[in-house]
C-alpha cells in the first residue's frame, strides 16, 4: 500500500514514528518549513523520521501549491494520511489518492467541529470527548467516519495531558486501521448532521487573557487548557507579563479581583470573582524557563494585585 503523511506537529510526529516503527513503508512525508515553527505551538520537525527510516521528506509552505500537487500525484499513494495539520486540502488533492485521505480530529465528531478542540474541549468543560479519523472532503471535519475512540476527560486533565492521550490512542487507532485499509475491511460511517452541537472558532494567544473578576473555576479551566503545548494564559504584575503554567484550584473565599493573598512553601494565593487559584508554575515574558510561583514573588507582594 502506498502511503503519504502530512503532517507538521508533535501528535503526527509520534503516530509516524510508531507506523514506520512497525515496519510500514511510508513513501513521502510532506511536513511544515521550518519558517513556520512560530506560527503553531506544537510545531515539530520531522527530519528525525525522514532520516531514520530512509522517507522522501517534503517541508512545504503551502501544502496546495501546484508543484506539491503534481508532486503528490507522481507519488500516486492509494492513501493519505493527515495528522495536524490546519491548512483545508484543495479538491484536486483529495482526488488522487485510491482509498481516500484521512484526517484527524480531537473531538467526538460530529458533536464539535472547528479550531483548537482540545482547548476549547476543557474550556467547554466536557467530561468526555474523542478522537476520530475521517475521510476528508470539501466539507470541514464533516466526512465520513473511519474510526473513533472515546477517552474521559477528568478535573485535573489539562492540554498537555489530553495531547498525550491522544497520542497513545492515535497510535492504537492508526496502526489497526492501517491493517484494516490494507485488507480492503476499514469502515466508512455517514455523520449524523442531527447531532451536530456547535462549531469552535479559532484561538489566538491573546484569547489566554486572565480576567481575574471571573469565577476561580473558570480561570482554573483557561489555565488547564492553555497549558504546553500551547501558548499558555497570562497576566501582568509590576509591568511584566507573567505566564502561568500550572495552578489549583479552592473553593476559598476570595479576598479581591487579583489579589495576592498569601505565598506559600508551594503555591501563591490569588483571589478571583469567586474561589481562589494556586499559582504553581510560571514563566516571565517569553522566556521558557519555568519557576515555582514562590520564586517570582515575595512576601512583601502580599495584597498587590496582579492584572
Amino acid at each position: 500500500m502506498n502511503i503519504v503523511y502530512i503532517s507538521g506537529v508533535k501528535f503526527g510526529h509520534e503516530l509516524l514514528d510508531s507506523v514506520a516503527k512497525s515496519g510500514w513503508k511510508i513513501q513521502a512525508i510532506f511536513s511544515y518549513d521550518d519558517s513556520k515553527k512560530q506560527l503553531y505551538s506544537d510545531f515539530v520537525s520531522f527530519d528525525d523520521i525522514a532520516i531514520k527510516y530512509g522517507i522522501k521528506h517534503i517541508k512545504v509552505n503551502n501544502i496546495n501549491d501546484e508543484n506539491n500537487i503534481k508532486l503528490l500525484d507522481q507519488i500516486n499513494p492509494d492513501i493519505i494520511f493527515v495528522m495536524g495539520w490546519s491548512q483545508l486540502l484543495k479538491p484536486k488533492i483529495l482526488r488522487i489518492p485510491k482509498i481516500g485521505v484521512i484526517g484527524s480530529h480531537p473531538t467526538e465528531l460530529p458533536k464539535f467541529r472547528g479550531r483548537a478542540p482540545i482547548p476549547w474541549s476543557i474550556i467547554k468543560n466536557l467530561k468526555t470527548s474523542a478522537l476520530t479519523f475521517f475521510y476528508m472532503e470539501e466539507g470541514i471535519d464533516d466526512g465520513d467516519i473511519l474510526d473513533q475512540q472515546r477517552f474521559d476527560i477528568d478535573e485535573d486533565d489539562d492540554a498537555e495531558s489530553i495531547y498525550n492521550k491522544i497520542i497513545h490512542i492515535g497510535k492504537e487507532m492508526l496502526l489497526r486501521n492501517l491493517t484494516l485499509l490494507e485488507n480492503g475491511k476499514e469502515v466508512r460511517v455517514k455523520q449524523d448532521p442531527s447531532k451536530f452541537i456547535e462549531y469552535w472558532p479559532k484561538r489566538t494567544p491573546d484569547d489566554g487573557r486572565i480576567d481575574w473578576s471571573k469565577e476561580g473555576k473558570d480561570i482554573h479551566r483557561l489555565i488547564r487548557a492553555t497549558t504546553r503545548p500551547y501558548p499558555g494564559s497570562f497576566c501582568f504584575f509590576k509591568k511584566n507579563q507573567l505566564r502561568i503554567w500550572k495552578a489549583d484550584y479552592l473553593d476559598e473565599k476570595s479576598d479581591g479581583h487579583g489579589k495576592i493573598m498569601m505565598i506559600n512553601n508551594d503555591s501563591v494565593t490569588v483571589g478571583t470573582g469567586n474561589g481562589v487559584l494556586l499559582l504553581k508554575q510560571i514563566s516571565i515574558g517569553d522566556s521558557e524557563v519555568l519557576y515555582n510561583a514562590t520564586r517570582i514573588f515575595s512576601r512583601e507582594d502580599v495584597g498587590l494585585n496582579l492584572e
